[in-house]
């Protein structure tokens, strides 16, 4: 990238770490795209500061955390931080006004070869380190966010027509036919306060009902004999008229032993 070497050799001398030849890198990746350094740190102070394509003083005195300061063609700030992790770099670039951060991890050794003496003897791979930077840094931090669908105006987007909409609307309600026969037997549905409404009565008069009858559990068809399953009659009055009452013994059974009340044969054998 032209301009690099020249940046590199305008500090040799103030070059203490491969981290350092590393941070002359990043720093002139985001001069190339048109941002200037103007100070070090994050205060206030360093806003007012000449904006320059050199590194300001004292940008490497602290060797774990190197912190610059930039702005756009806009007078945009940003804030440079690189962090040293073992033998990593972490760097994040944060726009101040939006708060979005972009980052990447480097491996010191991955770019660089210890030696510091010259420009081409201190890196490697440099090609791949600035498309990295490039994509993950730059790009990330100046690329529009996208506009969604929900930002366009109502007027602008095309008008379905309403039956268009019935038709395919899967969770929609068919509308009423309010001439065809009812079924026999349903109460009009269009009434809401029609359901429920027989077994508001517990005799069922109007359908429904709450009292099951054992002796017609299809409907009330006549009376039933109060003596079944008994072996005799009951005395007359015993049932009150139209009372209801639990059976004594299944319908139409007369009295008798139970056979499952039996012994079966031999049931006191033990070898049985």
């Amino acid at each position: 990238m032209a301009g690099q070497e020249v940046l590199f050799c305008s500090v040799i001398n103030q070059l203490r770490s491969p981290e350092d030849a590393l941070v002359t890198v990043i720093h002139w990746n985001l001069i190339s795209n048109e941002f200037k350094c103007c100070g070090v740190g994050d205060d206030e102070k360093a806003k007012n500061q000449k904006k320059s394509e050199m590194l300001p003083k004292g940008w490497n005195d602290n060797q774990d955390m190197y912190t610059l300061q930039y702005k756009d063609s806009s007078d945009k700030v940003y804030i440079l931080k690189i962090m040293r992790v073992d033998e990593d770099l972490l760097v994040h670039f944060m726009d101040i006004k939006s708060e979005k951060v972009t980052s990447i991890n480097i491996s010191t050794s991955d770019y660089t070869t210890g030696d510091l003496s010259s420009f081409d003897e201190a890196f490697k791979h440099l090609g791949k380190l600035t498309k990295q930077l490039k994509k993950d840094i730059i790009d990330e931090i100046t690329k529009s966010p996208k506009s969604g669908s929900s930002s366009e105006p109502s007027s602008s987007r095309p008008q379905r027509s309403r039956l268009h909409d019935d038709d395919h609307d899967p969770l929609r309600v068919p509308p009423r036919h309010p001439h065809r026969q009812p079924v026999p037997g349903w109460t009009d549905p269009d009434d809401p306060f029609s359901v429920g409404r027989g077994d508001l009565d517990p005799f069922g008069r109007t359908g429904g009902g709450m009292v099951f009858d054992p002796f017609h559990p299809g409907g009330r068809r006549g009376r039933p004999d109060p003596s079944a399953g008994l072996p005799g009659r009951l005395p007359r009055g015993a049932v009150p008229p139209g009372a209801r009452f639990d059976p004594f013994g299944p319908p139409g059974t007369g009295p008798g032993p139970d056979p499952d009340h039996l012994p079966p044969p031999g049931y006191d054998d033990m070898f049985m």
